[in-house]
């Protein structure tokens, strides 16, 4: 099939990634979102479910609002997204992490002066799910004036459940923002394989949401849409109604 988008390859020295970007002929805006592979079309995702993130745009009647997919790498995909190390290796799930800072930097100084340069976007926001939700978190937290929304989807702050319940305490949100935040009521994930913490699993996700939900509002942002979903499961097929929405609400600032 006709893929809609363009791709590019970017580097900053060694550190590459591809991304691929749908900028329709009136966008003034951008939602870069993790996962590149995942964004756009079933048969390019890894598991072959996407966000179908084109679609998206047109149920929602948005012409304003660029898509852009950095993709992950799986070998280093926990790297780049998890900001902390995790600290469940007793459960059977390896140690990684800690290394988020490195892609954080990609998207500040290579990712978006390059859209800046090339497109001209006003503002950007950034969407990402399970562990690419962690990063948006950790990216939220910097407070870059140029992203004005955050949508973070099954987030899996339980990796790292010291190291981001502190993070939370401490960090001080953008009151200003739009946020979006999901959970499912029925998540699980292939990576964990200690059949104690399995059980866990689900609730553990919603937990996750809501203890966001509560840092933002502890912070004072008060434009947040908390979205649970009793049946949900981990992946794309339940993450594209809540983008759906906050692709909308993007498209409105």
């Amino acid at each position: 099939m006709k893929r809609k988008y363009e791709i590019a390859v970017l580097s900053k020295g060694a550190y590459a990634r591809t991304v691929r970007l749908y900028v329709p002929q009136k966008a003034d805006r951008a939602i870069i979102m993790h996962d590149g592979q995942n964004v756009f079309y079933d048969e390019d995702a890894a598991y072959k479910k996407s966000w179908r993130a084109i679609d998206a745009l047109k149920a929602a009647g948005v012409k304003n609002t660029a898509i852009i997919g950095i993709d992950s790498v799986g070998a280093t995909r926990n790297d780049d997204y998890l900001p902390f190390h995790t600290e469940l290796d007793k459960y059977g799930l390896p140690l990684c992490g800690g290394k988020a800072e490195v892609y954080a930097d990609y998207i500040q100084t290579i990712i978006i002066p390059y859209l800046d340069k090339r497109f001209g976007f006003k503002f950007y926001a950034m969407a990402g799910s399970s562990a690419g939700a962690n990063m948006t978190a950790y990216y939220a937290a910097k407070r870059d004036p140029r992203l004005r929304a955050y949508a973070m989807f099954s987030a899996a702050l339980f990796v790292s459940p010291q190291a981001y319940g502190k993070f939370l305490n401490e960090t001080k949100f953008d009151p200003n923002a739009l946020y979006a935040v999901y959970a499912g009521g029925s998540e699980q994930t292939g990576e964990v394989p200690d059949p104690e913490i399995i059980k866990q699993v689900p609730q553990l996700f919603v937990n996750d949401a809501f203890d966001i939900t509560n840092a933002l509002r502890a912070s004072g942002a008060t434009n947040i849409t908390l979205d649970y979903n009793h049946n949900g499961v981990h992946d794309e097929t339940c993450w594209r109604d809540p983008f759906k929405l906050f692709v909308k609400n993007f498209a409105d600032l």
